[in-house]
């Protein structure tokens, strides 16, 4: 079992652009819920008191979902963040020597000071406590795991792991989270960026080096290039590792669409799981073979996520896509007629126009 924490109003809001209001704060927290997420990161309370009432109302929603908020290692976040009506935080804790030296200004040993004492004050108040590790993969391992042992000893709950600035591979993920893993006992989380195009990737081999819980997004909205997606790291762990989820796969692709509406920012078409052309075909020789069995072509049942499959016809489309698109309108096409109406679809096509079964309906009565 894979448990989730979503940072879509969290990071998802420190996208550039995007800015959540209150009333579609609320919508995307209880699609969350509904979606069956475990935990769900509402924001920084420490942000402000605009920031602490909007994350008030959400917590004043009852959801079952645990709520969090990120938060420094400082006593007055997590002050806030009890104000803010959350049941725990994210503590972060920068401790690379870049960051160190150009974010802090201050040494290890101060920043590590810091960060224990305010597990041991976040949990004195009864508050779930995961300390996170910024900038994790570009720290050195020995320091991360002495910070890793040391706040166990004091109390914290989780340890987490952020790929900041989304630098890691795959192998090097799946390495440092077993090697965290591996001198603690605490459950591991894994909060990926898509610098590189690797965050499901990293996350994913997160997984497969120990780490329990994922940090993600909707639609892997987020700063600069984004998260990990929830969508698609939901859909791999299930379908492809057979490991299961709390979430509920079928309404992957209603949330995804909540999201993009709410933050303005569109998902491309080509994205995988909910994207608009995920289970949308035009290719002659693909949709021949679909008709046959739609596997040959589909890695699952669009119905899983919550999709609908679609045939378009286009430049690249043949005549058995063509009569299907047509007996769905309800018509037979003869060779003659096929012949004339794929010359036409592929002029259209050619000029832009996207052809489905009612537009097939249209040009038969020309």
């Amino acid at each position: 079992m894979v448990r989730f924490y979503d940072s879509t109003l969290r990071d998802g809001a420190q996208a550039p652009g995007v800015a959540f209001d209150r009333h579609q704060q609320l919508r995307i927290a209880q699609a969350l819920d509904a979606l069956g997420m475990d935990e769900i990161e509402t924001g920084f309370a420490a942000s402000g008191p605009e920031q602490r009432a909007d994350m008030r109302a959400i917590a004043d929603l009852g959801l079952r979902a645990r709520l969090l908020s990120l938060a420094r290692p400082l006593k007055a976040d997590v002050d806030h963040a009890v104000a803010a009506g959350v049941e725990g935080v994210i503590l972060v804790a920068s401790v690379s020597d870049l960051h160190l030296r150009f974010k802090l200004r201050k040494d290890y040993a101060v920043v590590a000071e810091q960060a224990l004492e305010a597990v041991e004050y976040a949990r004195s108040l009864g508050l779930f406590v995961q300390l996170s590790m910024e900038d994790a993969t570009r720290t050195p391992v020995d320091r991360l795991l002495d910070l890793a042992v040391r706040s166990q000893a004091h109390g914290a709950m989780r340890i987490g792991l952020a790929d900041t600035v989304g630098v890691a591979t795959p192998t090097a993920m799946r390495e440092l989270v077993a090697a965290v893993r591996g001198s603690v006992d605490l459950p591991i989380s894994a909060h990926c960026h898509n610098d590189f195009g690797l965050a499901v990737a990293n996350s994913l081999a997160a997984v497969e080096g120990g780490a329990e819980v994922l940090s993600t997004t909707q639609n892997g909205l987020g700063e600069r290039c984004g998260n990990a997606s929830t969508e698609e790291c939901a859909a791999a762990l299930e379908l492809l590792h057979g490991i299961s989820t709390n979430l509920d796969l079928a309404l992957l692709t209603a949330t995804s669409q909540l999201v993009a509406e709410c933050s303005g920012v569109p998902v491309p078409p080509n994205k995988g799981v909910v994207g608009g052309n995920s289970f949308r075909h035009e290719s002659g020789i693909h949709v021949a073979a679909m008709l046959q069995h739609p596997s040959c072509y589909e890695a699952y049942d669009p119905a899983v996520v919550g999709g609908r499959r679609e045939y378009v016809l286009g430049k690249t489309s043949g005549r058995a896509a063509l009569r299907h698109l047509a007996g769905s309108a309800g018509e037979h096409l003869d060779d003659e007629e096929c012949r004339r109406l794929l010359d036409v679809v592929k002029r259209l096509s050619e000029a832009g126009t996207q052809i489905d079964s009612q537009t097939v309906r249209q040009l038969m009565k020309r």
